[in-house]
């Protein structure tokens, strides 16, 4: 299982047999990150995309889209092995506009599928890969796509669940085998687990408020691995009982929870350094 702690740009990897954690690489702008079909990482963050090797070598796949930088915040591998991600624009004073829902393939090839996101988040897809599913965390919304399934592209997006305050805000987002959506909620201190419909049918809650990410993992993919921050981010976007004097996180939790997530898939880039 990997793991990005995007405050200092340090990507791990966690071994459920022998539960070791292994840092595989410091200092890059990393926030989310995939496995290529050749064994390279893929990273995606601050700097755009790129491929990095077991030797630390990294070789830019995309930097740039109509003349603007890419920064990615979370990604996903489709079934034809392009990366999904969302974008988003930051400064000192808050989001400087809306991003974008982008489709990266081959060498840098990229497609927007999606636009006008206030801060995008979490993605994942359903176990016949008919449906993508895609975090707002401003909007407090998770949107449903319906997927071509010889193109990749997407349309047809629909509001999945819209997130009421008290639960904080989405953040990340995973997939089980039976094709119900787990969304980390960032402030609530909790995991949701949706069914295809978008009713909630489990709230799963930790020791620390803000939680920011969840994937599959284990043997036989049962187990569940939950991110947490430890810096405090505050705005105007915590729900009612939320302790500014409270526990945030910092700590990597694993969760036996009864169900399976699905396998991940590898993505098939290449350098592009566009």
């Amino acid at each position: 299982m990997l793991w990005v702690d995007n405050a200092v740009g340090d990507v791990f990897a966690h071994a459920a047999d022998t539960a070791t954690t292994t840092r595989l690489a410091s200092g890059i702008p990393a926030n989310a990150v995939a496995v290529n079909a050749d064994g390279r990482l893929v990273i995606a963050g601050a700097e755009g995309m790129f491929l990095r090797d077991a030797a630390g070598g990294m070789e830019q796949v995309i930097a740039t889209h109509a003349g603007e930088p890419l920064v990615f915040n979370d990604i996903t591998v489709g079934p034809g092995g392009g990366v999904y991600g969302g974008t988003f624009h930051w400064n000192a004073a808050g989001m400087e506009q809306p991003g974008r829902l982008l489709l990266v393939r081959g060498a840098g090839e990229a497609t927007v599928l999606d636009e006008g996101i206030l801060l995008a988040n979490g993605l994942g897809f359903s176990p016949d890969s008919s449906r993508l599913y895609f975090t707002d965390t401003i909007a407090r919304k998770i949107y449903r796509y319906a997927v071509d399934p010889d193109t990749g592209l997407v349309a047809d997006r629909r509001v999945f669940v819209d997130v009421p305050a008290s639960e904080g805000l989405p953040d990340g987002l995973a997939v089980d085998a039976e094709g119900c959506v787990w969304s980390a909620q960032w402030y609530a201190g909790a995991v949701l687990r949706y069914d295809p419909d978008g009713r909630c049918i489990d709230r799963i809650a930790l020791p620390v408020q803000q939680v920011s990410s969840l994937a599959f993992g284990g043997a036989d993919l049962g187990d569940v691995y939950v991110t947490t921050a430890a810096e405090y981010w505050p705005s105007e976007y915590q729900p009612p009982g939320f302790d500014p004097a409270g526990r945030m996180g910092g700590g990597l939790y694993r969760m036996r929870v009864g169900v399976r997530g699905q396998v991940a898939r590898r993505a098939t880039l290449a350098a592009g350094g566009r």
